[in-house]
């Protein structure tokens, strides 16, 4: 199999033997592409080692009938993005779950096009929470995992706006009994009606976006945790342990 000029984004990259690199790749017909780019890591007579760039899309072809194929070339279609602080982190973030979660050789045109517009605001417009969300939500219908928001799950009623719910993943929006209070995985029905209208407009819903869908994404990862995850803890943590060292009328 032979594939030249497919357009695509760098998701994963590790480091393969001596010289070469194991890539993954999003590709806009083919879906995630694992290859190998030998050389990759083997500086020419300048001293000069190919480049990858993340968050850029690209021209790629490759070649192999294994599982496994080889670049053969990588060309970037525009200037390389190099983002920051929040947008660096969310970039991380969609980049490992789309390699944590997106089946090899399994396409994804629709979804192709709302990573490359997602990443076109990030560069652009820094980091945008709800733009975010959307992605995520597409991202989990195009797996066959979409949210099922729709109605209550056990007896197929509409929601009602002053109930609590919780979220089962693969069963759906389940009613809390009256007596339980608000805690963690319960939703007001009114956030998630407007959540499944896509209105977004009041914060409680964005949160409610954000806690759910987590849930979720959580799941289906089966327990493995995320690396960007962790690393934008750490970035916080960081963050709180300047400010809090800073003398009081610094701060």
């Amino acid at each position: 199999m032979k594939v030249d000029s497919e357009l695509g984004f760098v998701l994963h990259t590790m480091p393969y033997r001596e010289t070469s690199l194991l890539v993954d790749l999003f590709s806009k017909n083919y879906g995630r592409i694992r290859c190998v780019a030998k050389g990759y890591r083997r500086p020419n007579k300048k001293g000069i080692t190919r480049a990858l760039f993340p968050y850029t899309e690209h021209q790629f072809s490759w070649q192999g009938r294994g599982e496994l194929k080889t670049l053969t070339q990588a060309d970037a279609m525009q200037a390389p993005a190099f983002l920051q602080s929040e947008s660096l982190f969310t970039g991380l973030y969609v980049n490992e779950l789309f390699y944590r979660l997106l089946h090899e050789h399994d396409p994804h045109e629709y979804l192709y096009q709302q990573y490359s517009q997602f990443l076109s605001g990030l560069v652009i417009n820094s980091f945008d929470q709800i733009m975010l969300r959307h992605l995520e939500i597409s991202l989990l219908e195009e797996l066959g995992y979409g949210l099922a928001l729709d109605s209550e799950a056990l007896h197929g009623s509409a929601l009602i706006a002053d109930k609590l719910y919780n979220y089962v993943p693969e069963r759906g929006l389940i009613e809390m009994a009256s007596h339980v209070k608000a805690a963690s995985g319960a939703y007001l029905g009114a956030d998630l009606i407007a959540l499944n209208e896509g209105n977004f407009e009041k914060i409680s819903v964005t949160r409610t976006a954000k806690q759910l869908l987590r849930g979720v994404i959580d799941f289906y990862l089966d327990g493995r945790p995320l690396h960007s995850r962790e690393l934008y803890r750490q970035h916080l943590e960081t963050i709180d342990n300047k400010n809090n060292n800073l003398p009081a009328e610094s701060r």
